[in-house]
């Protein structure tokens, strides 16, 4: 199965005899078995598509999602194929008033901050320079400190436990993206992380890889019909998928971090992040959802661990599973 990013400006999404075909200036330069598409992503101005693709995307249960400028899901047309059943989001906000909800939350952070630790012990293994393994070996050893730290909170005490979560997930980012800084992994045009309208190429690319991440996390919460804008440790506001995002924080690092660290000698040379860099990128996320990984004793695709993941999300709101951020190994 396969997830389709259109991302060049003037072409055209039209279906034909049971395939969608992408063309530009009238000449066809690909095309999919509809029955073999899960996901399809507008990501530039200036793309058009026919209304059969509309409604043969929704028929089949295909989620559309359009990108705004700054690569924010603009919309998500699911169809009325869905999985969304009343009971599951009673449960779903019922749980979000508990202190068990507290606690969820504080093993998104916790898997956010191990995840980007196992990002740097990644990158202190594969550098060839010692100085730079060292910088990135120094940190995963202090951040290791700081989740100890996140572990040992009795969060169900605290009133305000979302900022003292947010806090500490803050700082232990701050640690995160100062260490890519210091061991070089990133270039000298990086500062520091931005997010919506940073103009270095470097956090351009990361916050375009975000974007394309959410995109497999909202299809697989669809399927799992849960309430995409009611998250646990985002806040709510109109417009906001906070449980997009919830889920986002554990996957951030190994999905996105990682491609874009590999991809920053070329980012650095271009001095923006170019069409061919964007490809390269969306091919990057592609692959690695496509990579077999270690999960309750199997290897699955990633797409399927993360589908299977937010499925135990979905049962944690029922009281009948537990939920554990997924942690990445190599």
């Amino acid at each position: 199965m396969k997830h389709i990013t259109v991302c060049d400006y003037g072409q055209f999404i039209g279906v034909t005899s049971e395939r969608l075909t992408i063309k530009e200036d009238g000449v066809l330069v690909a095309e999919y078995p509809l029955g073999r598409i899960k996901t399809v992503t507008i990501t530039k101005k200036g793309v058009s598509l026919s209304s059969n693709v509309i409604v043969q995307c929704a028929m089949r249960g295909i989620k559309l999602f359009i990108l705004d400028p700054f690569s924010h899901t603009q919309a998500c047309v699911s169809g009325g194929q869905l999985h969304a059943v009343s009971k599951v989001r009673e449960q779903q906000f019922k749980f979000l008033g508990s202190d068990e909800a507290k606690k969820l939350a504080q093993s998104l952070v916790i898997g956010k901050l191990k995840n980007q630790r196992v990002i740097l012990n990644y990158f202190a293994k594969y550098q060839k320079k010692h100085n730079q393994s060292h910088v990135c070996q120094l940190s995963a050893s202090k951040l290791k400190t700081h989740i100890a730290k996140v572990q040992q909170l009795k969060i169900e005490k605290y009133d305000d436990w979302r900022e003292v979560l947010l806090g500490y997930e803050g700082s232990g980012a701050a640690m995160y993206w100062k260490t890519l800084y210091e061991a070089n992994l990133f270039p000298d045009s990086f500062s520091g992380r931005t997010g919506r309208g940073a103009t270095d190429p470097i956090n351009s690319a990361l916050n375009y890889g975000y974007h394309i991440l959410s995109t497999y996390v909202w299809h697989c919460l669809i399927n799992s019909g849960l309430e995409i804008y009611q998250g646990v440790l985002h806040t709510q506001r109109a417009g906001k998928p906070s449980l997009v995002l919830d889920i986002m924080e554990v996957y951030r690092a190994w999905v996105v971090d990682r491609n874009v660290i590999k991809m920053a000698d070329k980012l650095q040379k271009s001095g923006e992040l170019t069409p061919k860099i964007k490809k390269q990128l969306i091919a990057s996320i592609h692959k690695t959802f496509a990579t077999h990984y270690p999960y309750q004793g199997k290897k699955l695709k990633l797409e399927t661990i993360l589908q299977r993941q937010i499925y135990r999300l979905s049962g944690a709101f029922y009281g009948e599973k537990k939920y554990k951020p997924y942690i990445f190994r190599w």
